[in-house]
Parts: structure tokens; sequence; C-alpha cells
């Protein structure tokens, strides 16, 4: 939870980013749907549960599909170029489909949607990654 200006009260619970992954029908591209608030408290949780799920496939090809993230914060971006590299590294890409009006605002803001294929749709991102 949020205030109007996008922080979080300091007596806020924590409360651990959604995640959940399936393969897409095709057997592909693991699809990888997020939801909640990403920052320094579930930033790392994020990078783990998704570098694992990565870690299945070779090479990995994932959609992060962004459009439950109500809140991304640095910590929640370190935690999305954490997966890029470590999913790069296995030679596998990256795309992420529907990011929030906030997400799509910090992407832009940094360029970092210069950096990880981001699209507007899911099928635009499973697109980029099956030639």
């Amino acid at each position: 939870m949020t205030d109007d200006a996008g922080r979080r009260p300091p007596t806020a619970p924590v409360e651990p980013p959604r995640v959940h992954t399936e393969p897409h029908p095709d057997g592909r591209v693991l699809m990888v749907r997020v939801g909640g608030e990403i920052d320094y408290a579930t930033g790392g949780l994020l990078r783990e549960r998704v570098i694992s799920a990565a870690g299945q496939a070779s090479p990995p090809r994932l959609v992060l599909d962004l459009d439950g993230v109500t809140f991304c914060d640095a910590s929640g971006l370190g935690a999305l170029v954490a997966i890029r590299n470590a999913v790069r590294a296995r030679h596998g890409d990256l795309a992420i489909a529907r990011p929030s009006a906030m997400c799509r605002r910090v992407l832009q803001c940094t360029g970092l949607d210069q950096h990880i294929h981001t699209t507007a749709t899911v099928d635009c991102a499973i697109t980029h990654l099956t030639p």
C-alpha cells in the first residue's frame, strides 16, 4: 500500500510480489505474471523466483507480464536488470509485456525499456521471442 506520493508508510506490512509462472502452450516461452509491489523489500525475492524458473529452460525465453505491478522503485529495476542478465548469460532472451502505467513511466524515464524489449501485449512479446 502506498500514499498519494507513491511512498509506502513505514508501518505497512511487506507483501511479497505475486509471481505466477506457466509455460506458454507452444512450450517455447515461459510466462511470468507479476503482481504487487517490487521494491527493496521484495525485489530480491522476485529476482530469485524468476531466475530459478528460467533455469528450467535452455535457452530461457521469458515474458514478464507486469500488468499487475502497482509499484516499482530502483530496487525493483535492479531486480529486472539482474533477471535480464541471468537470462542473457544462458543465451536466452526476455521481454516485458503489459507494464502497468506506473511501470511504463519508470522504464521509459530510466531508459531500461531500451535494454529490455517492452511491448503492450503478451502476444507481441511472444512474437519477439519466437522467431
